[in-house]
Protein backbone atom coordinates (compact mmCIF):
# COMPACT_ATOMS: atom_id res chain seq x y z
CA UNK A 1 0.00 0.00 0.00
CA UNK A 2 1.59 3.17 -0.76
CA UNK A 3 1.74 5.69 2.56
CA UNK A 4 3.40 8.59 0.85
CA UNK A 5 4.60 10.68 -2.06
CA UNK A 6 6.54 13.45 -2.67
CA UNK A 7 7.41 14.75 -6.52
CA UNK A 8 8.47 17.56 -8.43
CA UNK A 9 9.24 19.96 -5.50
CA UNK A 10 6.10 19.38 -3.55
CA UNK A 11 4.35 16.75 -1.32
CA UNK A 12 1.28 14.81 -2.37
CA UNK A 13 -1.42 13.29 -0.43
CA UNK A 14 0.01 10.95 2.42
CA UNK A 15 -2.00 8.42 3.77
CA UNK A 16 -1.17 5.35 5.80
CA UNK A 17 -3.76 3.10 6.89
CA UNK A 18 -6.41 5.25 5.81
CA UNK A 19 -5.16 8.47 8.40
CA UNK A 20 -4.26 11.55 6.40
CA UNK A 21 -1.02 12.51 7.67
CA UNK A 22 -0.24 15.13 4.68
CA UNK A 23 -2.30 17.87 3.14
CA UNK A 24 -1.27 19.99 0.48
CA UNK A 25 1.19 22.63 2.47
CA UNK A 26 2.06 21.27 5.80
CA UNK A 27 3.07 17.58 7.24
CA UNK A 28 1.29 16.74 10.29
CA UNK A 29 1.86 14.03 11.81
CA UNK A 30 -1.18 12.00 14.06
CA UNK A 31 -0.88 9.82 16.53
CA UNK A 32 -0.63 6.55 17.01
CA UNK A 33 0.47 6.34 13.46
CA UNK A 34 2.65 8.87 13.06
CA UNK A 35 4.90 7.86 16.24
CA UNK A 36 5.23 4.01 14.88
CA UNK A 37 8.84 2.73 14.16
CA UNK A 38 9.66 1.57 11.03
CA UNK A 39 12.50 0.05 9.41
CA UNK A 40 13.99 0.67 6.04
CA UNK A 41 13.61 -2.62 4.06
CA UNK A 42 14.71 -1.44 0.78
CA UNK A 43 16.08 1.69 -1.50
CA UNK A 44 15.11 0.72 -4.90
CA UNK A 45 16.07 3.67 -7.33
CA UNK A 46 14.16 3.86 -10.95
CA UNK A 47 14.93 5.91 -14.10
CA UNK A 48 18.82 6.54 -13.55
CA UNK A 49 20.32 5.19 -17.08
CA UNK A 50 23.52 7.39 -16.53
CA UNK A 51 23.48 8.56 -13.04
CA UNK A 52 25.29 5.00 -10.69
CA UNK A 53 22.91 4.45 -7.81
CA UNK A 54 25.92 5.33 -6.01
CA UNK A 55 25.32 8.90 -6.86
CA UNK A 56 22.35 9.24 -5.43
CA UNK A 57 22.83 7.14 -2.56
CA UNK A 58 24.82 9.43 -1.62
CA UNK A 59 22.82 12.17 -0.98
CA UNK A 60 19.93 10.22 1.35
CA UNK A 61 19.71 11.45 4.80
CA UNK A 62 19.31 7.44 5.86
CA UNK A 63 20.48 4.09 4.36
CA UNK A 64 18.52 0.82 4.14
CA UNK A 65 18.03 -1.17 7.55
CA UNK A 66 17.60 2.12 9.34
CA UNK A 67 14.75 2.65 12.04
CA UNK A 68 12.69 5.86 12.54
CA UNK A 69 9.73 6.93 13.61
CA UNK A 70 7.26 7.63 10.70
CA UNK A 71 6.94 11.10 10.96
CA UNK A 72 10.70 11.40 11.10
CA UNK A 73 10.70 9.27 7.90
CA UNK A 74 8.33 11.80 6.35
CA UNK A 75 10.61 15.04 7.00
CA UNK A 76 13.64 12.96 5.73
CA UNK A 77 11.61 11.85 2.45
CA UNK A 78 10.88 15.70 1.81
CA UNK A 79 14.81 16.07 2.11
CA UNK A 80 15.26 13.48 -0.59
CA UNK A 81 13.45 14.78 -2.93
CA UNK A 82 14.87 18.35 -2.44
CA UNK A 83 18.38 16.99 -1.88
CA UNK A 84 18.18 15.44 -5.40
CA UNK A 85 16.98 18.12 -7.38
CA UNK A 86 19.78 20.33 -5.95
CA UNK A 87 22.54 18.14 -7.42
CA UNK A 88 21.60 19.35 -10.70
CA UNK A 89 21.33 15.68 -12.51
CA UNK A 90 17.56 15.52 -12.68
CA UNK A 91 14.51 17.11 -14.17
CA UNK A 92 11.69 15.66 -11.80
CA UNK A 93 12.37 13.57 -8.80
CA UNK A 94 9.79 11.53 -7.28
CA UNK A 95 9.94 9.86 -3.66
CA UNK A 96 7.20 7.45 -2.36
CA UNK A 97 7.24 4.98 0.68
CA UNK A 98 5.30 1.44 0.43
CA UNK A 99 4.68 -0.28 3.23
CA UNK A 100 6.66 -3.91 2.77
CA UNK A 101 4.78 -5.29 6.16
CA UNK A 102 3.71 -3.70 9.76
CA UNK A 103 7.05 -2.75 10.67
CA UNK A 104 9.10 -2.57 7.65
CA UNK A 105 9.03 0.03 4.75
CA UNK A 106 10.57 0.56 0.86
CA UNK A 107 11.71 4.15 -0.30
CA UNK A 108 11.17 4.50 -3.74
CA UNK A 109 12.63 6.96 -5.95
CA UNK A 110 12.13 7.74 -9.55
CA UNK A 111 14.23 10.05 -11.28
CA UNK A 112 14.34 12.15 -14.64
CA UNK A 113 17.61 13.03 -16.05
CA UNK A 114 18.74 15.86 -17.69
CA UNK A 115 20.58 16.44 -20.81
CA UNK A 116 23.97 15.81 -20.05
CA UNK A 117 25.50 17.51 -23.29
CA UNK A 118 25.51 20.39 -24.09
CA UNK A 119 27.59 22.44 -26.94
CA UNK A 120 26.97 25.75 -25.94
CA UNK A 121 27.77 28.72 -28.06
CA UNK A 122 27.94 32.21 -26.47
CA UNK A 123 28.43 35.35 -26.50
CA UNK A 124 29.42 37.11 -23.10
CA UNK A 125 30.84 40.35 -21.62
CA UNK A 126 34.58 40.67 -21.44
CA UNK A 127 34.90 43.04 -18.93
CA UNK A 128 32.67 43.49 -16.25
CA UNK A 129 29.05 43.54 -15.96
CA UNK A 130 26.04 44.22 -18.68
CA UNK A 131 25.64 47.50 -17.47
CA UNK A 132 29.34 48.48 -17.18
CA UNK A 133 29.82 47.39 -20.95
CA UNK A 134 26.81 49.24 -21.87
CA UNK A 135 28.45 52.69 -20.24
CA UNK A 136 31.17 51.95 -22.45
CA UNK A 137 28.68 52.13 -25.06
CA UNK A 138 28.58 48.75 -26.16
CA UNK A 139 32.06 48.17 -28.27
CA UNK A 140 31.81 44.51 -30.32
CA UNK A 141 35.11 44.09 -29.18
CA UNK A 142 34.53 44.03 -25.67
CA UNK A 143 33.00 40.80 -26.19
CA UNK A 144 33.75 37.38 -26.11
CA UNK A 145 32.59 34.28 -28.26
CA UNK A 146 33.34 30.93 -28.98
CA UNK A 147 31.67 27.09 -27.74
CA UNK A 148 31.61 25.52 -24.94
CA UNK A 149 31.63 21.93 -24.92
CA UNK A 150 30.46 20.84 -21.73
CA UNK A 151 29.92 16.89 -20.30
CA UNK A 152 27.66 17.02 -17.48
CA UNK A 153 27.57 13.48 -15.12
CA UNK A 154 30.71 12.06 -17.47
CA UNK A 155 30.46 9.02 -15.64
CA UNK A 156 27.57 8.87 -13.94
CA UNK A 157 29.20 10.34 -10.49
CA UNK A 158 27.94 13.79 -10.97
CA UNK A 159 31.12 14.59 -12.62
CA UNK A 160 31.82 17.57 -15.51
CA UNK A 161 33.90 17.49 -18.19
CA UNK A 162 34.64 20.23 -20.71
CA UNK A 163 36.27 22.15 -23.36
CA UNK A 164 36.08 26.23 -23.65
CA UNK A 165 37.51 27.74 -26.68
CA UNK A 166 37.12 31.61 -26.81
CA UNK A 167 37.75 34.01 -29.33
CA UNK A 168 37.09 37.95 -29.33
CA UNK A 169 38.45 40.19 -26.53
CA UNK A 170 40.05 37.07 -25.25
CA UNK A 171 42.00 34.26 -27.02
CA UNK A 172 41.62 31.56 -24.77
CA UNK A 173 41.03 27.64 -24.48
CA UNK A 174 40.60 25.91 -21.16
CA UNK A 175 40.26 22.28 -19.87
CA UNK A 176 38.70 21.12 -16.93
CA UNK A 177 37.52 17.58 -15.29
CA UNK A 178 35.32 17.88 -12.03
CA UNK A 179 35.20 14.53 -10.13
CA UNK A 180 38.32 12.04 -9.68
CA UNK A 181 36.77 9.91 -6.49
CA UNK A 182 38.77 8.27 -4.43
CA UNK A 183 36.55 6.20 -2.45
CA UNK A 184 33.69 4.24 -2.49
CA UNK A 185 31.97 6.82 -0.27
CA UNK A 186 31.97 9.70 -2.85
CA UNK A 187 33.36 12.14 -0.20
CA UNK A 188 37.02 12.77 -1.43
CA UNK A 189 36.92 13.50 -5.04
CA UNK A 190 39.03 15.93 -7.47
CA UNK A 191 39.51 18.15 -10.38
CA UNK A 192 42.00 19.30 -12.84
CA UNK A 193 42.26 22.16 -15.00
CA UNK A 194 44.45 23.98 -17.66
CA UNK A 195 44.09 27.16 -19.23
CA UNK A 196 46.26 29.48 -22.24
CA UNK A 197 45.12 32.50 -23.21
CA UNK A 198 46.26 36.30 -24.58
CA UNK A 199 44.40 39.73 -25.07
CA UNK A 200 45.37 42.28 -27.32
CA UNK A 201 43.63 45.00 -25.23
CA UNK A 202 43.89 45.11 -20.86
CA UNK A 203 42.58 47.37 -17.89
CA UNK A 204 45.61 49.13 -16.89
CA UNK A 205 44.63 51.06 -14.21
CA UNK A 206 41.18 52.39 -12.42
CA UNK A 207 39.71 56.10 -12.89
CA UNK A 208 36.41 57.55 -11.56
CA UNK A 209 35.91 53.84 -10.45
CA UNK A 210 35.76 52.74 -13.61
CA UNK A 211 38.25 50.97 -15.85
CA UNK A 212 40.51 52.49 -18.02
CA UNK A 213 42.45 50.31 -20.53
CA UNK A 214 44.51 50.17 -23.28
CA UNK A 215 44.92 48.28 -26.89
CA UNK A 216 47.66 46.92 -29.77
CA UNK A 217 46.11 46.42 -32.60
CA UNK A 218 49.07 44.46 -33.63
CA UNK A 219 50.34 42.53 -31.03
CA UNK A 220 49.34 41.12 -27.80
CA UNK A 221 49.58 43.17 -24.24
CA UNK A 222 48.66 40.28 -21.99
CA UNK A 223 49.29 36.45 -22.23
CA UNK A 224 48.85 34.14 -19.18
CA UNK A 225 48.98 30.70 -18.56
CA UNK A 226 47.02 28.29 -15.46
CA UNK A 227 47.25 25.06 -13.77
CA UNK A 228 45.20 24.09 -10.77
CA UNK A 229 44.51 20.43 -8.67
CA UNK A 230 41.40 20.74 -6.39
CA UNK A 231 40.97 18.24 -3.57
CA UNK A 232 37.07 18.47 -2.28
CA UNK A 233 36.28 16.76 0.42
CA UNK A 234 32.68 16.19 1.28
CA UNK A 235 32.05 14.55 4.61
CA UNK A 236 28.09 15.04 4.90
CA UNK A 237 25.55 16.09 2.20
CA UNK A 238 25.58 19.44 3.27
CA UNK A 239 29.42 20.75 3.95
CA UNK A 240 32.08 20.80 1.41
CA UNK A 241 36.13 21.66 2.07
CA UNK A 242 38.15 22.58 -0.74
CA UNK A 243 42.01 21.94 -0.84
CA UNK A 244 43.68 23.98 -4.03
CA UNK A 245 46.80 24.33 -5.55
CA UNK A 246 47.89 26.42 -8.27
CA UNK A 247 50.59 27.67 -10.99
CA UNK A 248 50.21 31.33 -12.76
CA UNK A 249 51.96 32.32 -15.54
CA UNK A 250 51.30 35.93 -16.68
CA UNK A 251 53.32 38.09 -19.22
CA UNK A 252 52.34 41.89 -19.54
CA UNK A 253 54.09 44.49 -22.58
CA UNK A 254 56.01 47.55 -21.70
CA UNK A 255 53.09 49.09 -22.84
CA UNK A 256 51.27 48.84 -19.64
CA UNK A 257 54.19 49.07 -16.85
CA UNK A 258 54.89 52.25 -18.38
CA UNK A 259 51.23 53.81 -18.32
CA UNK A 260 50.93 51.98 -15.04
CA UNK A 261 53.76 51.03 -12.28
CA UNK A 262 52.57 49.71 -9.70
CA UNK A 263 50.04 47.56 -12.39
CA UNK A 264 51.68 44.34 -11.82
CA UNK A 265 54.61 42.76 -8.60
CA UNK A 266 57.68 42.77 -10.88
CA UNK A 267 58.80 43.03 -14.02
CA UNK A 268 57.08 41.89 -17.09
CA UNK A 269 57.27 38.32 -16.74
CA UNK A 270 55.70 37.10 -13.00
CA UNK A 271 54.74 33.55 -12.23
CA UNK A 272 53.52 32.26 -8.84
CA UNK A 273 52.06 29.30 -7.06
CA UNK A 274 49.15 29.85 -4.87
CA UNK A 275 47.71 27.75 -2.17
CA UNK A 276 44.01 27.99 -0.67
CA UNK A 277 41.67 26.44 1.37
CA UNK A 278 37.47 27.04 1.73
CA UNK A 279 34.67 25.66 3.72
CA UNK A 280 31.11 25.96 3.11
CA UNK A 281 27.93 24.81 4.13
CA UNK A 282 24.76 24.95 1.89
CA UNK A 283 21.46 24.30 3.31
CA UNK A 284 18.43 25.75 0.72
CA UNK A 285 15.16 24.50 -0.27
CA UNK A 286 15.74 25.10 -4.51
CA UNK A 287 19.35 26.21 -5.20
CA UNK A 288 18.90 28.25 -8.43
CA UNK A 289 16.73 30.29 -6.43
CA UNK A 290 16.70 29.98 -2.73
CA UNK A 291 13.95 31.03 -0.52
CA UNK A 292 14.39 28.84 2.44
CA UNK A 293 17.35 27.84 4.19
CA UNK A 294 21.11 29.20 4.90
CA UNK A 295 24.47 29.29 3.83
CA UNK A 296 28.14 30.18 4.33
CA UNK A 297 31.40 30.03 3.44
CA UNK A 298 35.25 30.78 4.88
CA UNK A 299 38.24 30.78 2.65
CA UNK A 300 41.98 31.35 2.54
CA UNK A 301 44.02 32.21 -0.19
CA UNK A 302 47.99 32.14 -0.05
CA UNK A 303 49.58 33.56 -3.85
CA UNK A 304 53.27 33.49 -3.79
CA UNK A 305 55.79 32.81 -1.20
CA UNK A 306 57.29 36.23 -1.07
CA UNK A 307 58.29 37.84 -3.91
CA UNK A 308 57.10 39.09 -6.76
CA UNK A 309 54.17 37.83 -5.50
CA UNK A 310 52.61 38.43 -1.47
CA UNK A 311 49.10 38.40 -1.18
CA UNK A 312 47.43 36.71 2.20
CA UNK A 313 43.54 36.92 1.07
CA UNK A 314 40.77 35.93 3.58
CA UNK A 315 37.28 36.10 2.69
CA UNK A 316 33.65 35.27 4.39
CA UNK A 317 29.93 35.31 3.33
CA UNK A 318 26.36 34.13 5.15
CA UNK A 319 23.31 34.20 3.73
CA UNK A 320 20.09 33.19 4.90
CA UNK A 321 16.42 33.09 4.20
CA UNK A 322 13.62 33.07 6.16
CA UNK A 323 9.65 32.39 4.59
CA UNK A 324 7.76 35.66 4.86
CA UNK A 325 4.25 34.01 4.15
CA UNK A 326 3.35 31.50 2.30
CA UNK A 327 4.73 33.05 -0.86
CA UNK A 328 7.11 35.70 0.07
CA UNK A 329 10.65 35.78 1.22
CA UNK A 330 13.53 37.50 3.34
CA UNK A 331 17.02 37.60 3.01
CA UNK A 332 20.08 38.78 3.98
CA UNK A 333 23.62 38.03 2.98
CA UNK A 334 27.05 39.74 4.56
CA UNK A 335 30.21 39.61 3.20
CA UNK A 336 33.63 40.41 3.47
CA UNK A 337 37.23 40.43 2.75
CA UNK A 338 40.87 41.22 3.76
CA UNK A 339 44.21 41.63 1.52
CA UNK A 340 47.50 41.77 3.34
CA UNK A 341 49.45 43.27 3.21
CA UNK A 342 47.77 46.38 2.46
CA UNK A 343 50.16 47.64 -0.26
CA UNK A 344 48.99 45.42 -3.23
CA UNK A 345 49.54 45.75 -7.11
CA UNK A 346 46.47 46.94 -8.89
CA UNK A 347 45.80 43.17 -10.44
CA UNK A 348 45.38 42.17 -6.98
CA UNK A 349 42.86 44.98 -5.43
CA UNK A 350 39.82 43.91 -7.24
CA UNK A 351 36.95 43.83 -5.07
CA UNK A 352 33.39 45.49 -5.79
CA UNK A 353 32.17 45.11 -9.04
CA UNK A 354 33.77 42.16 -10.47
CA UNK A 355 32.00 38.59 -10.81
CA UNK A 356 29.41 38.27 -8.09
CA UNK A 357 30.51 41.08 -5.70
CA UNK A 358 28.93 44.04 -6.43
CA UNK A 359 26.08 46.40 -4.69
CA UNK A 360 23.05 47.01 -6.78
CA UNK A 361 22.81 50.76 -8.41
CA UNK A 362 26.63 50.73 -8.50
CA UNK A 363 26.89 48.23 -11.32
CA UNK A 364 28.66 50.85 -13.28
CA UNK A 365 31.48 51.07 -11.38
CA UNK A 366 34.64 49.16 -9.97
CA UNK A 367 35.90 50.02 -6.64
CA UNK A 368 39.17 48.42 -5.94
CA UNK A 369 40.98 48.01 -2.21
CA UNK A 370 42.24 45.41 -0.06
CA UNK A 371 39.69 45.70 3.16
CA UNK A 372 35.64 45.85 3.23
CA UNK A 373 32.22 44.12 2.98
CA UNK A 374 28.80 44.53 2.22
CA UNK A 375 25.51 43.53 3.17
CA UNK A 376 21.75 43.21 0.90
CA UNK A 377 18.72 42.42 1.92
CA UNK A 378 15.65 41.48 0.11
CA UNK A 379 12.27 40.91 0.16
CA UNK A 380 10.64 39.09 -2.24
CA UNK A 381 7.17 37.25 -3.57
CA UNK A 382 5.97 34.71 -5.38
CA UNK A 383 3.55 36.17 -8.53
CA UNK A 384 3.35 33.79 -10.50
CA UNK A 385 4.17 29.85 -10.89
CA UNK A 386 2.91 27.99 -13.69
CA UNK A 387 4.13 25.57 -16.92
CA UNK A 388 4.37 26.27 -20.29
CA UNK A 389 2.74 23.28 -22.48
CA UNK A 390 5.59 22.10 -25.11
CA UNK A 391 4.01 19.90 -28.75
CA UNK A 392 3.62 16.90 -27.91
CA UNK A 393 6.54 15.64 -30.63
CA UNK A 394 9.32 13.24 -30.45
CA UNK A 395 12.01 15.82 -29.57
CA UNK A 396 9.99 17.19 -26.42
CA UNK A 397 9.84 13.40 -25.18
CA UNK A 398 11.35 13.93 -21.96
CA UNK A 399 10.32 18.01 -21.96
CA UNK A 400 6.83 18.30 -21.11
CA UNK A 401 6.96 21.54 -20.31
CA UNK A 402 8.39 24.47 -19.33
CA UNK A 403 8.03 25.42 -15.34
CA UNK A 404 8.03 29.20 -15.50
CA UNK A 405 7.89 31.19 -12.08
CA UNK A 406 8.38 35.31 -11.32
CA UNK A 407 9.07 37.09 -8.29
CA UNK A 408 8.20 40.71 -7.38
CA UNK A 409 11.30 42.29 -4.74
CA UNK A 410 12.37 45.12 -2.84
CA UNK A 411 15.88 45.21 -1.56
CA UNK A 412 18.47 47.76 -0.08
CA UNK A 413 22.31 47.07 -0.20
CA UNK A 414 25.33 48.62 2.37
CA UNK A 415 28.98 48.63 1.38
CA UNK A 416 32.34 49.71 2.39
CA UNK A 417 35.87 49.52 0.98
CA UNK A 418 39.00 50.52 2.42
CA UNK A 419 42.23 50.94 -0.17
CA UNK A 420 45.13 53.22 1.48
CA UNK A 421 45.95 54.80 -1.91
CA UNK A 422 42.53 55.12 -3.44
CA UNK A 423 43.97 57.83 -5.90
CA UNK A 424 42.42 61.05 -5.91
CA UNK A 425 39.67 60.28 -8.93
CA UNK A 426 38.42 57.14 -7.44
CA UNK A 427 35.41 58.72 -4.49
CA UNK A 428 33.57 55.24 -3.70
CA UNK A 429 36.57 53.88 -1.86
CA UNK A 430 37.27 54.71 1.92
CA UNK A 431 33.14 55.85 2.35
CA UNK A 432 29.91 53.98 3.22
CA UNK A 433 27.92 53.42 -0.07
CA UNK A 434 23.98 52.78 -0.02
CA UNK A 435 21.51 51.42 -2.32
CA UNK A 436 18.17 50.12 -2.74
CA UNK A 437 15.46 49.72 -5.33
CA UNK A 438 13.00 46.99 -6.53
CA UNK A 439 12.61 44.77 -9.60
CA UNK A 440 11.17 41.25 -11.11
CA UNK A 441 13.03 37.78 -11.20
CA UNK A 442 12.16 35.21 -14.12
CA UNK A 443 12.87 31.53 -13.82
CA UNK A 444 12.52 29.63 -16.52
CA UNK A 445 13.14 25.73 -16.86
CA UNK A 446 14.90 24.83 -13.30
CA UNK A 447 17.62 26.85 -13.52
CA UNK A 448 17.73 29.75 -16.17
CA UNK A 449 17.64 33.09 -13.92
CA UNK A 450 16.86 36.34 -16.06
CA UNK A 451 16.47 39.63 -13.08
CA UNK A 452 15.20 43.39 -14.07
CA UNK A 453 16.21 45.78 -11.27
CA UNK A 454 15.33 49.68 -10.74
CA UNK A 455 17.88 50.81 -8.78
CA UNK A 456 19.15 53.93 -7.01
CA UNK A 457 22.48 54.65 -4.98
CA UNK A 458 24.13 57.87 -2.36
CA UNK A 459 24.93 59.58 -5.62
CA UNK A 460 21.41 60.15 -7.10
CA UNK A 461 21.85 58.29 -9.69
CA UNK A 462 18.74 55.70 -10.72
CA UNK A 463 18.95 53.34 -13.69
CA UNK A 464 17.70 49.91 -15.29
CA UNK A 465 19.77 47.00 -14.69
CA UNK A 466 19.90 43.53 -15.92
CA UNK A 467 21.20 40.39 -14.51
CA UNK A 468 21.48 36.60 -15.25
Amino acid sequence: MLLLSFGDGKAQDVFVNSVLLYSTDHLQATTPVADSVFTIKEIIIAGNKRTRKSTVLRELPFHASDTYPLAEIVEKLEVTQRQLMNTGLFRSVVVNLQSASEEQVIVNIQVEEKWYFYPQPFVRIANGSFSQWNDRGRPLNHLNYGIKLTQYNFSGRNDKAYINLTSGYTKKIALQYQGFYFDKALKWSGSLSVAHGKNREINYITQNNKVISVKDPDGYLYEFSQASFDLLYRPAIKTRHTFSVGYNYNRIADTVRKLNKNYAPTENVYRFPYLSYSVSFTDFDFNPYPTRGRYADFSIYKAGINNPVNLWQLAASGTQYLAAGRKGYFSVKLAGMLKLPFKQPYITQQFLGYGDAYLQGYENYIIDGVAGGYSKQTFGYNLLKTEIPLPKKKWFKSLHNIPLKVYAKVYTNEGYVYNPAPGFTNGLTNRMLYSTGFGIDILAFTDLLFKIEWSFNRLGQNGIFLHQ
